[in-house]
Formats: C-alpha cells, structure tokens, sequence
C-alpha cells in the first residue's frame, strides 16, 4: 500500500516537475524567436521527458514490474499534459 501511494505521489512529482520545465522551454523559446512553441512540440516534448522519467524510475527501483513503468509513464504523460495546458490557461507569456 505505501509502495503504491509513493510510486504514484513520484508519479504526480514527476508531472509538476516536467510541465514546469515544458512551460519554461516555450516560455524562453518565444522569447528568443518570437514563435509560438505549443501544441504536438509540446506533447511530444512531454511524453518523451515522462518516459524518460519513468525509465530512470524504474531503472533505480528495479523490483517496479515492467508494465507497471509504461503505466506510469503513461499517468506521468497526461498528469504533465493537463498541469501544462492548467499553466498556460493561467500564466501566458
């Protein structure tokens, strides 16, 4: 049980952290091109930084099974898509 609530509270920490960095990205890329920088960049940006994530996750904690990481990797992907479109709803460069 309190495997489970880490791994999902890693999960949630994981997210904030990589929609956070995604926003800074666009916030700094429009800075310097004055180019909008969202919308399928972003996504892919973020399901590739969640996988990564979740497979260093897995990869120090290797008793996690195998699928469980590509669940997680995918909870990590949508968790940073929603905090990321939240962030860009309320805190427009």
């Amino acid at each position: 049980m309190l495997a489970a609530l880490v791994q999902l509270l890693t999960t949630l920490v994981g997210a904030a952290l990589i929609s956070a960095a995604v926003q800074g990205f666009r916030t700094e890329w429009q800075a310097l091109f004055k180019k909008p920088f969202g919308g399928a960049p972003a996504r892919i940006l973020v399901y590739l930084l969640s996988g990564m994530f979740q497979l260093y996750n897995g990869y120090v904690h290797p008793d996690i099974p195998p699928w469980e990481v590509i669940v997680l990797a995918f909870l990590t992907a949508f968790c940073a898509t929603g905090f990321y479109h939240f962030a860009k709803k309320r805190w427009s460069a």
